[in-house]
């Protein structure tokens, strides 16, 4: 591949992993961690003698993997249907490119308040049953983490759409799966070094919540970049 294609697709690569990891430091993802690991223990803790809660490793990263791949599976699912949006639209791919740049800026300037107040980052939505009343097992942390993609993600909303308009304006079929696969990585990977060193991470995130602040600043500034590529066609069109 030629050095100025390299550049050409490494950017916005690099620019929806970054998006996938601010996502998971969403105000509607981090502070749910313990209670999403909860469920994914079933219950099952230890109290050590300083205090802190001792999570089974195997178990919660075991349910914790398959959580992921739940998650997953609602970005490709959502991921097929913009980039067959994108091949509808092979014509005019130049300025669905532009449009979806425009749409990904304000969506960026949405995030960063200059629209007053976001209702998504404002809103708690929650599933209309209580996972803890299963058995947690492989299955129902799958679906867990399915469902949780369409309901419990309100405020990556914004984001999510952003490299869904990237891959619809791909000018070939699969380097929108690759973008959306990057960005599942950036989201994802965060869920399973917490389902590896639960007490570790939980821990660390609890001491350092403040965080958020800034990945909702990052995450917009983020999608404004993204837009401004989508427009100047070093990706899309």
């Amino acid at each position: 591949m030629p050095p100025a294609l390299e550049v050409q697709h490494s950017i916005p690569i690099l620019t929806v992993f970054l998006q996938g990891l601010v996502s998971f430091l969403s105000p509607c993802v981090l502070p749910l961690l313990p209670m999403y690991i909860g469920y994914l223990a079933g219950g099952t803790y230890q109290v050590s003698e300083d205090g802190s809660i001792d999570y089974p490793r195997r178990r919660v990263f075991l349910n914790t993997l398959f959580f992921v791949f739940g998650i997953a599976s609602t970005f490709f699912v959502l991921a097929l249907g913009f980039t067959a949006a994108g091949e509808f639209f092979q014509t005019y791919r130049r300025t669905f490119a532009i449009g979806g740049g425009v749409l990904v800026i304000l969506f960026g300037l949405y995030q960063l308040g200059a629209f007053g107040t976001s209702f998504f980052l404002a809103r708690d939505r929650r599933l209309p049953f209580r996972l803890d009343r299963f058995a947690m097992n492989p299955l129902i942390a799958y679906l867990m983490g399915f469902t949780f993609s369409f309901a419990w993600t309100p405020c990556i909303g914004p984001a999510m759409s952003s490299v869904l308009l990237m891959a619809a304006s791909a000018t070939q079929r699969s380097l929108g799966f690759l973008l959306v696969g990057v960005y599942a990585l950036g989201f994802t990977i965060p869920f399973l070094l917490v389902g590896l060193f639960t007490t570790q991470a939980l821990d660390f995130f609890k001491r350092h919540s403040k965080i958020m602040k800034y990945t909702v600043i990052a995450g917009g500034l983020l999608m404004i970049t993204i837009g401004v590529l989508m427009i100047i066609g070093v990706y899309g069109g």
